[in-house]
């Protein structure tokens, strides 16, 4: 579907789940945004009228997201209801990888197509530091199963805090040199308490480019895609750069959110939600032509740059 800028929105991030099994530093560090009412969450039902709408509108591609969606005890179920709707090309998942070792085969044969994997450190200690208590060994496992299954591309998101993890990139680099894996570094946002106070602790994607003129530049094949991509001689994988602060990508963003509690959220960066709830009472034309409305207007861009206070953390938008 064509918004109000011309942008063809195609993309939904859906999350199923505000809850973590992890208390990141800079999204939940006291795990207490992570425990919302189980009665906020979208049923099975509810998520796949709504993506059978969105696929009406012109979705084509679903990221199931959280929270940590496979904290939800029928992601499965999820993932295969979505799976057989017509018209969705992509299915991809945004996980910390901590219950991949028990969940990737059922996941594979659920449907799922591929995985995004946050993975902020490659030190037991301090990834357990960052995280709240996570497993290191426990993700690199999910990760070499995930790979070993099929569901690739992976991509793993590293979210780069100056004085924390800065010291890594190179060693997180060189996760791409031997397996087909696309490693992406993420600028903080300025979402949540740690985001706001901590600017200062952005680590631009120029900088890290200007200490390592071995990566290339490889040309752009997804416009729509937030991350651009370098390569290195002899590496089977990718190293992307994702810089919502220090590039803005709005003018070619192809995506719209939901979040567990049933708002659609038509930008990152912006504040403006609306309630679907009500819309599951409307016959289906009615209801989709509400969805064609909230993705016509989305939002131009962020307002990262503006002084933007999110009235949600990360967890509560979905990624």
């Amino acid at each position: 579907m064509i918004d109000q800028f011309g942008r063809n929105i195609e993309y939904l991030r859906l999350s199923i789940t505000d809850k973590c099994n992890m208390k990141c530093i800079y999204c939940n560090p006291d795990g207490k945004l992570c425990t919302p009412p189980e009665s906020f969450q979208l049923s099975v039902d509810d998520i796949e009228r709504t993506v059978k709408a969105m696929v009406r509108v012109g979705i084509k591609k679903v990221r199931i997201t959280g929270g940590e969606p496979t904290v939800r005890p029928d992601l499965i179920d999820i993932v295969a209801k979505i799976a057989a709707i017509q018209g969705i090309e992509d299915i991809s998942m945004t996980t910390n990888g901590l219950r991949l070792p028990q969940l990737a085969v059922q996941l594979k044969h659920a449907g799922l197509h591929r995985l995004n994997i946050s993975l902020d450190s490659l030190d037991p200690v301090k990834f357990e530091e960052i995280t709240g208590g996570g497993k290191l060994s426990s993700v690199l496992e999910g990760i070499d199963l995930a790979l070993s299954i099929g569901l690739t591309p992976i991509k793993i998101n590293t979210v780069l805090i100056r004085g924390i993890n800065d010291n890594e990139i190179d060693g997180l680099i060189d996760l791409a040199k031997d397996r087909p894996i696309d490693v992406r570094f993420i600028e903080l946002m300025p979402i949540g308490p740690y985001g706001e106070s901590n600017k200062s602790s952005i680590l631009t994607s120029d900088e890290v480019l200007a200490k390592r003129p071995q990566l290339t530049l490889l040309q752009r094949d997804d416009k729509g895609a937030p991350a651009v991509y370098y390569g290195i001689e002899g590496y089977q994988g990718r190293i992307g750069f994702i810089s919502p602060i220090s590039h803005e990508f709005c003018g070619d963003c192809n995506r719209i959110r939901v979040t567990a509690d049933g708002k659609i959220r038509p930008c990152l960066g912006h504040n403006g939600e609306v309630d679907i709830l009500p819309f599951f009472a409307l016959a289906e034309a009615e209801f989709d032509a509400k969805i064609a409305d909230i993705i016509f207007h989305k939002p131009r861009g962020h307002h990262f740059n503006t002084g933007f206070n999110s009235k949600r953390n990360m967890n509560r938008i979905g990624g």
